[in-house]
């Protein structure tokens, strides 16, 4: 099963963890691809020496819509049928892995319409078995397979998105293409946060976590989602639609909050 599934990172200046991932994938038996987005490629990639690490890259940033768009086309044309995808400053552990091949196996005969499905740890872990899993409309890629086969007809990540929205704009056609997209619920030791910079802040007694992205990623990620909401407006898919407006607003409530609580953090 692990030959089928094949597992992929994008690095840009990669922190000291990820290259304990790389490591893991290889001990646990993956073909691991890495594009290398860090510009003139990062020394240490090279160091690792393994058949079963491939090394992908210009020598460039490309962003990551051309990073994932040659990922999986590399990755689907050497046989692989899945491709499971973390960010470089996600952790996760051989339990986590085994137990998403373990969900893939049981489930397998069940995914011929799914084109992506997004693993989430809980307070509860569970088993494969018993796992939760519910039909989405928007997934981030890290800690996602990409069903190669179900991609493939819809294309690839689009290369014109170079960061934000670039996971979305993904989703968009696949839900346009009537193809499912799943999150599953209870996957053990999967840490999206742990290596994610953040502030804080003590509010009446309280210590309050919160990250503010600069105002470039803000406004991308805004623009982003509303010329999804308003392509899937067009074609008639009203709930997708909502779900990028709403997007929209908790978002920029939650970075408008994060300003408020910088300005409190900075008089104390």
């Amino acid at each position: 099963m692990f030959k089928r599934t094949a597992l992929c990172f994008v690095a840009y200046y990669p922190p000291s963890e990820f290259f304990a991932s790389i490591q893991l994938g290889l001990s646990e038996g993956f073909t691991v691809y890495v594009y290398d987005n860090t510009p003139n490629g990062d020394a240490q990639l090279n160091n690792i020496s393994s058949p079963e690490l491939v090394l992908l890259g210009s020598g460039k940033n490309e962003g990551m819509g051309v990073a994932l768009n040659v990922l999986l086309q590399k990755i689907a044309k050497s046989n692989h049928t899945n491709a499971l995808y973390f960010d470089q400053d996600t952790l996760f552990t051989a339990k986590s892995l085994h137990w998403i091949q373990a969900w893939l196996s049981l489930h397998n005969a069940d995914l011929l319409d799914v084109a992506v499905i997004n693993f989430q740890a809980n307070s509860t872990q569970q088993t494969p078995e018993n796992a939760r899993n519910q039909n989405a409309h928007l997934l981030i890629s890290s800690g996602s397979v990409f069903c190669l086969p179900a991609v493939k007809k819809i294309g690839w990540h689009n290369r014109a998105y170079f960061l934000e929205c670039v996971d979305y704009e993904l989703c968009a056609r696949a839900h346009f293409a009537n193809l499912r997209l799943l999150q599953v619920h209870g996957c053990p030791e999967i840490d999206h946060s742990s290596l994610q910079p953040t502030n804080e802040v003590q509010v009446m007694g309280k210590k309050v976590t919160f990250r503010l992205y600069p105002w470039v990623r803000i406004y991308s990620f805004i623009a982003g989602l509303a010329g999804l909401s308003l392509s899937a407006l067009r074609k008639g898919h009203l709930v997708f639609s909502w779900k990028c407006f709403r997007n929209i607003v908790t978002h920029s409530f939650t970075q408008l909050l994060a300003v408020g609580l910088l300005g409190l953090k900075k008089q104390h």
